[in-house]
């Protein structure tokens, strides 16, 4: 489901913010499995900030709440990047295990005569775990090219 709000927000996020920025972000939530594009999580963010912080202003204007409550919504934030580094830590372990098997399937498909990227493309399409995730990005670059 796409919201106009998010994708105008989007490319208007996309125009301001450098693009050395943004692919630098991108690698930081793809290396905590995050497949979405790093100026679509910004601008969700925002939104969801923004939606917050009115919804608690009319809470405190109504129930009188203490105005620190205003805070809570920026928590986010450190909550995305605790996630991404769990993430990035539990994908590096899961990398550790699956790894030999990997290079073992990769060496014996090399060994029988397809090329590397026959073999990488057939990988991508079997396997599971973070290493045939990679593949199937990987596949999915090199045949948009």
């Amino acid at each position: 489901m796409k919201f106009k709000i998010i994708n105008n927000l989007t490319i208007f996020l996309e125009n301001i913010i450098p693009e050395k920025q943004l692919s630098r972000f991108q690698e930081f939530l793809l290396s905590g499995a995050i497949f979405t594009e790093a100026s679509n999580v910004l601008a969700i963010l925002i939104i969801f900030i923004v939606v917050s912080e009115i919804a608690l202003t009319i809470m405190v204007a109504t129930i009188n709440l203490s105005l620190s409550v205003w805070i809570l919504p920026f928590f986010v934030i450190p909550g995305l990047f605790t996630y991404v580094v769990v993430q990035q830590e539990k994908r590096a372990q899961e990398i550790e295990k699956t790894a030999p098997d990997f290079l073992r399937q990769l060496s014996s498909m090399l060994q029988v005569g397809l090329s590397f990227e026959n073999a990488m493309e057939d990988m991508s399409q079997y396997g599971e775990g973070p290493l045939y995730d990679v593949m199937i990005l990987w596949s999915r670059s090199i045949s948009k090219k």
